[in-house]
Formats: C-alpha cells, sequence, structure tokens
C-alpha cells in the first residue's frame, strides 16, 4: 500500500530536482488548520512528489495513498552528508477503522517510514495544541544510514506526519527543531 513512501520520495529527488522551487517562508494548510515555519535553504518538491506518489498509486490500482502536503528537501546528490528532507503526509483516519487513535497513529508513522528500521521507543511531544508520536527510524543504504523522525497526530479526520529525514545526525537535530513552529492557523 504505502510501505514504500520515504523511499519515493528519496527516488523522486533524482527524477524531479530540476523542477523545484525554494521552500516557502511559511507553509499553511487552511483544511487542516496549522501553519509551519520550515528550515531555510530547501527546495519545494511538493507538486512532483504528490505527481509521482499519484502515478505509483495508478500503477498499483489503488487509490490508497498519502496526501503530500509538504516536500521539502536539499538539492540532490542525497548521498552528501549534509542531504536533509522535511515531508508533511496525511491519511484519513477513518480508512483505519476501529484501531485506537494511538495505534492508527503508529501505523501512519510506520507507513511514512517505508523500508526505515525503527530505531527507539516511540516518545511524545507536545507543540502547542498539538501533541505527537514520535518515531526514529534508519534506512540503511550501503555504508549510508538515512536517519528519520516522524512526528504523528490525527488533525480534523486526518493521521498527519511530518518526517524529518537526513543524512547525518546534526543536520537532522539542526532541521528537527522547526518543529517548535507548529501553531495553529488562527493563531498570530
Amino acid at each position: 500500500m504505502m510501505k514504500a513512501s520515504l523511499f519515493l520520495l528519496f527516488v523522486a529527488t533524482q527524477l524531479f530536482a530540476q523542477s523545484a522551487t525554494p521552500s516557502p517562508r511559511v507553509f499553511s494548510d487552511a483544511e487542516l488548520g496549522f501553519r509551519f515555519s520550515p528550515p531555510p535553504g530547501l527546495v519545494d518538491n511538493t507538486i512532483a512528489d504528490e505527481a509521482l506518489m499519484k502515478q505509483r498509486a495508478a500503477q498499483l490500482h489503488t487509490a490508497k495513498v498519502f496526501k503530500v502536503r509538504l516536500s521539502l528537501r536539499t538539492n540532490p546528490p542525497d548521498t552528501a552528508p549534509e542531504w536533509c528532507s522535511v515531508g508533511i503526509e496525511s491519511y484519513p483516519r477513518d480508512a483505519l477503522g476501529d484501531l485506537s487513535d494511538r495505534d492508527a497513529v503508529l501505523k501512519m508513522s510506520r507507513w511514512v517510514a517505508g523500508l526505515g528500521i525503527p530505531s527507539g521507543q516511540v516518545t511524545d511531544l507536545q507543540v502547542g495544541p498539538f501533541r505527537f508520536a514520535v518515531s526514529a527510524f534508519e534506512l540503511h543504504e550501503g555504508s549510508l544510514t538515512k536517519r528519520a523522525h516522524i512526528y504523528t497526530t490525527i488533525l480534523k479526520g486526518q493521521m498527519f506526519s511530518v518526517a524529518f529525514s537526513a543524512n547525518s545526525p546534526e543536520v537532522l537535530a539542526r532541521i528537527e527543531k522547526s518543529v517548535s513552529t507548529f501553531a495553529p492557523l488562527e493563531a498570530r
């Protein structure tokens, strides 16, 4: 279904880098009611990555795909030590039926991680009114280890994940600090 989400975004780096635009200083989502200031210096690949996600779903003959709300990353190569990405995706909560909200959030985090391997315990983080479950994952590609911290919650009937990924723990820690900028859209 959606197990290869992060993997698809990594592949999209190679395919759509030339169509990227600078990242927004502030990203807002009226449907889910939040705003976020992403880390500076990334390029916006949202449109290309959403198209890739839909194309992959069509190939698999499924309509069960994430909505790519924001997809930012450094320019290729994705093997560079300073490479990083920030992705925001959502999926309808009711699609997971009788699972508890906590189990649904954890399942969403796992889907977003794609081929990543869990690394550490899930923790909880409160950012303003948002309560995130934070999961850590690693993806090993030869001698390279990509690390991801995925923040997931439920907003207005949607499971909602923010994935911070990087090739080094230092870069991951730097970009992950931007999670503190999440705020309700109406708050100024």
